[in-house]
């Protein structure tokens, strides 16, 4: 972990899963050494904001409930500064415990220099958990990321104001 580098891996559960829009947020440098792996968070659920394409995430009545998302290692300082300002004041960044799904390779397999990750893991993770209004969410149903990547991502990647547009 380089100096730049921050402690705990971010867990992302909504439009950041999608890598285009992660790269638009962050604007990794080419030196950037990011890593995805698929994770869950129990506990919470996920629910779409009204009038908008991507969720908000809120403890569940249910602690078996989970969340399944993205966990990403590898962000600097700077690239956890442009999410914090992407998020907004909604959402509160916590460090929350995430399982791990699937194999960590590489730089990124060991939790603490002690032992290597391995599926059903829980790692320390920052989390955006959505702080309300709890009325700007949807509670009657889950959101669907095939949905957001379908009929919202490239729109949504044109016309916001937090991306850069390249054409």
């Amino acid at each position: 972990m380089t100096i730049a580098s921050v402690p705990h891996p971010c867990f992302f559960y909504g439009s950041l899963m999608e890598p285009r829009v992660l790269s638009s947020v962050t604007r990794p440098g080419p030196e950037a050494d990011i890593y995805t792996v698929r994770a869950s968070i129990e506990g919470y659920i996920r629910r779409p904001y009204h009038g908008a394409p991507y969720p908000g995430m809120i403890s569940s009545q249910d602690k078996m409930q989970a969340v399944e998302g993205l966990l990403v290692f590898g962000h600097t300082l700077m690239d956890r500064f442009r999410l914090d300002q992407f998020e907004g004041s909604e959402y509160t960044r916590e460090v929350l415990s995430v399982k791990i799904l699937d194999p960590v390779p590489g730089a990124y397999n060991v939790e603490d220099g002690h032992k290597p990750l391995s599926p059903g893991d829980l790692v320390q993770a920052y989390v955006y958990i959505f702080t309300g209004p709890f009325e700007h969410l949807d509670q009657s149903r889950e959101w669907d990321f095939g949905a957001f990547q379908r009929d919202h991502l490239d729109v949504w990647m044109k016309t916001s104001s937090d991306f850069e547009n390249d054409s």
